[in-house]
């Protein structure tokens, strides 16, 4: 029973992470400084609820506003696309992200 659970844990990281691979990393590749984001969208939204939150809005209609990074950065790549994903889909990518790149799972 137990190797049944562990398997299936581990299969659902899998996926996970694959589904995260195709819909995230597939543009933004593996150097992509997302600790760098959650980092801003940590400074200014401080809790998991509203930084997913922004994260959604962001992804949703990206505007300067809306967005974290420098003024600076955004004159020199653009503003982001706005994303393609269904709300469902973009949810639990945003849950990935935030799950894989968040602060407090670096604090020991």
């Amino acid at each position: 029973m137990v190797k049944k659970i562990v398997f299936f844990l581990l299969f659902c990281t899998l996926l996970n992470a694959s589904e995260f691979e195709q819909n995230c990393l597939s543009c933004h590749g593996e150097d992509f400084k997302f600790n760098i984001i959650m980092k801003k969208y940590t400074l200014k939204y401080s809790s998991e609820e509203r930084i997913k939150k922004a994260i959604f809005e962001y992804l949703k209609d990206p505007t300067y506003d809306k967005s974290i990074l420098p003024l600076e950065y955004l004159k020199k790549f653009g503003i982001k696309k706005k994303s393609e994903l269904d709300d469902k889909t973009l949810k639990k990518m945003i849950d990935i992200y935030y799950n894989k790149f968040n602060l407090s799972s670096k604090l020991y």
